[in-house]
């Protein structure tokens, strides 16, 4: 009887024991079926824990947590029983050890748990850039530094692997990159020298610093491994010191006053050279023409000298014009003075030839007066002596001897002529003289110095324009004569999933698809967030080609005694966001200087922008792009749960029976052209859609629609909402966009 009663009890304490067993499996368990009933939106939620269950890659963790909980809460269980036994103090030492061990295990489990739920709500690496100056302005021959600051929030047991690319933009090649290892506790600083190209003023080169960095997985280092990257635009603007500007006026009335100098020197020249071209073979002009050749090399090492100036000048190289300028005025003096003096001495020597060939005609013209007169015999030897004395001379001048001997022996003769004349007696009864030899009937002309044709030209000099280069191609820096629709694009994201997390994350939503932009032409600013404006306008629209930037809405400015300090706001309703993307549009209107800009929009990010639009018009807009959007609101555990992850006032006016929706709705036309992007493909209930927002919601009547098709991932937060952004996984969504981009206010 007795043996029967202890087989019962025994069986009643193993039917406990197993029902304990059971109880504490379902107790661990109880944590990640909770987690599946919130999250896992639409189907049963016990099959969808068996499913989850059956994928050990995403609930390894549920699987440990469920046997280490149901482990420990049986192990406390016996240690309660075997409480009272314990008597010596070495046991209970034991015991609290034993305790002591298993709350550690037990804070290990959960820390991981804590851990791994974080990583499913986004908590992974961000990564933040800034730079200490982002338009630097040369006024002097000083370079200047730059200092890039770099900092990750992520897991506390993460670290981060970063690689970094200091890339000019200008000239299209890589000024450094290379690679660090960050984590949460210290910041990194990359410290640059940028060097004073001495470019014209006006002129603009654009670098860019960029990093990416992930987590390193490890034990307690739950991540995707998925990169944050930021960027940061960096323009170098060249503008002329005071001291340059006094230098650039005074060098301009300088050169100027030299090219007219110059100019009077070639007219002194082509005076010169038309002199000699008429003297031609009149007289010796050897030592003249050697002149000549000696001052026309330095006229035109001169003027080379003047024109390279000149573009020193016009490129603004004021260091290097000063040492060119310096002795030239002078050198300019000398030449002018020396060609003046050379047509002076031509002159001179083209007037004495003149005079010798007179007195030489004037001579012939008495010699032959002479022979018709009735003179005696002895006067007739006279003259018959002087005739080939007088050809003789004669001969030598017409060949070309040299002018001062030309001159001894023409005077010579004339006076003996002259003499000879003068000394002459006639007789009527005396015959005409007989000649022995003929006067010489050559002729020989006086010379006669042709008009000089020469044109004085107007020296002027130009200010140059300023010059913008993109990868290696440079062209005159974008002023009004640049495309005014070549309109920069703000990329706007969304909703913030885990409205613990700091605004930063959501700047990430873009960054593929701005990175494929980039390597396509378009020139990555990084982010805008409001802020004071402290630079010129325009800076950033220098250089012809288009620029992309993300941009929040969560960020707000105030005004202090110090200036205005930016601030993260991120639980105000949509009305205020639309102010703020205004605000944005307006600011990057400033920073580029064109009159418009292109939207590209993502889940409420699209809302805000359409509240936007319809609270302050188109007028700046030229198109928006609107990507799985609730354009009409969202339902079920979406709009459950939003207010839990994120601002609970702009999810209660994304319900779709709200007031604010009603009213966003009640435009049924296009203000700007609208293309919107649908993402469809997953299970939604009654219908397809993103996972996130249903199909229905999405569609927009009066815009260009598209759907991309897609799948979700529920167990592990990947839903088609998120990854649709993705060039890697959804290449179609990048391919639509870059193609709107390319259109101008034009449907594909």
């Amino acid at each position: 009887m007795e043996k029967g009663k202890e087989n019962k009890n025994y069986l009643g304490e193993e039917w406990f024991l197993a029902f304990k067993i059971v109880t504490f499996l379902l107790v661990g368990f109880l944590p990640s079926f909770l987690f599946i009933l919130l999250f896992i939106q639409y189907g049963s939620p016990i099959l969808n824990y068996i499913n989850f269950l059956g994928d050990l890659k995403s609930s390894w963790l549920a699987w440990i947590s469920a046997i280490v909980i149901s482990f420990l809460l049986h192990f406390i269980d016996r240690l309660i029983r075997l409480r009272k036994k314990i008597k010596t103090k070495i046991e209970k030492k034991f015991l609290i050890l034993i305790i002591f061990s298993s709350l550690m295990v037990f804070g290990l489990i959960a820390t991981q748990a804590y851990l791994y739920v974080n990583y499913l709500l986004l908590n992974d690496t961000l990564v933040k850039l800034s730079a200490d100056e982002n338009n630097i302005f040369f006024t002097d021959n000083l370079n200047q530094d730059v200092t890039f600051k770099i900092a990750v929030t992520a897991n506390p047991f993460c670290s981060a692997e970063c690689r970094y690319d200091f890339y000019d933009v200008s000239g299209g090649k890589e000024i450094e990159m290379g690679s660090f290892n960050l984590t949460t506790v210290f910041s990194k600083l990359k410290k640059y020298t940028l060097n004073n190209n001495h470019l014209v003023q006006g002129s603009q080169t654009i670098n860019r610093f960029e990093v990416s960095c992930k987590s390193i997985k490890t034990f307690l280092c739950y991540t995707g491994e998925g990169e944050s990257k930021r960027a940061v635009l960096i323009t170098l603007n060249y503008n002329l010191s005071q001291e340059d500007l006094k230098f650039k006026n005074y060098s301009r009335n300088e050169l100027l006053l030299i090219g007219k100098n110059i100019s009077l020197i070639a007219e002194k020249l082509a005076y010169s050279n038309t002199s000699l071209f008429s003297i031609n073979n009149s007289f010796d002009s050897g030592n003249l023409q050697d002149n000549y050749k000696n001052l026309s090399y330095s006229f035109l090492r001169l003027n080379d000298s003047f024109y390279f100036m000149k573009s020193l000048w016009e490129s603004q190289n004021f260091s290097s014009l000063k040492k060119e300028l310096f002795q030239k005025p002078n050198q300019t003096n000398n030449l002018s003075a020396n060609s003046e003096e050379l047509n002076s001495e031509i002159n001179s020597n083209i007037s004495f030839y003149n005079n010798l060939v007179g007195n030489l005609t004037n001579s012939r013209e008495t010699l032959k007066l002479s022979s018709l007169m009735n003179i005696d015999s002895l006067s007739c030897a006279g003259l018959n002596n002087l005739i080939p004395d007088f050809n003789s001379v004669f001969g030598k001048l017409i060949g070309k001897t040299n002018l001062s001997y030309s001159g001894l022996i023409v005077g010579n003769i004339s006076s003996q002529i002259r003499t000879f004349y003068n000394n002459l007696q006639t007789n009527p009864s005396n015959p005409v003289c007989f000649l022995t030899e003929n006067i010489t009937n050559e002729t020989i002309s006086k010379i006669e110095i042709a008009p000089v044709n020469f044109s004085r030209y107007e020296l002027s000099l130009n200010d140059p324009s300023p010059v913008c280069c993109f990868l290696g191609t440079c062209a005159p820096c974008c002023e009004n004569q640049c495309s005014k629709e070549n309109y920069p694009v703000i990329f706007l994201h969304g909703h913030l999933i885990n409205k613990a997390l700091p605004a930063d994350y959501s700047l990430d939503s873009f960054s593929a698809i701005k990175e494929k932009l980039n390597s396509e032409g378009y020139i990555d600013a990084g982010s805008v967030v409001l802020s004071q404006i402290k630079e010129p306008a325009g800076l950033w629209g220098k250089t012809d080609a288009r620029l992309i930037v993300t941009a929040s809405y969560f960020f707000d400015t105030n005004k202090t005694a110090n200036g205005e300090i930016t601030f993260q706001s991120d639980d105000k309703d949509i009305e205020t966001y639309a102010a703020r993307l205004n605000r944005i549009v307006e600011l990057v209107k400033y920073r580029t200087g064109k009159d418009k800009v292109v939207i590209v929009a993502h889940s409420m990010g699209g809302v805000v922008t359409r509240k936007y639009l319809q609270t302050f018009g188109g007028e700046n807009v030229d198109k928006i792009i609107l990507v799985t959007v609730p354009n009409h609101g969202i339902d079920g555990k979406t709009r459950d749960y939003c207010a839990l992850l994120g601002a609970e006032v702009a999810c209660k006016e994304m319900d779709k029976d709200s007031t604010f929706m009603k009213d966003l709705n009640s435009q049924t036309s296009a203000i700007v052209p609208t293309y919107n992007i649908v993402g469809v493909g997953c299970n939604m209930g009654d219908e397809t859609g993103d996972g996130i927002i249903k199909n229905s919601s999405q569609y927009l009547d009066y815009a260009t629609n598209y759907q991309i098709s897609g799948t979700c991932d529920e167990l592990s937060f990947k839903y088609l909402h998120e990854y649709i952004v993705y060039p890697d996984k959804y290449p179609e969504t990048y391919v639509i966009i870059r193609d709107i981009l390319r259109k101008t206010n034009q449907k594909l």
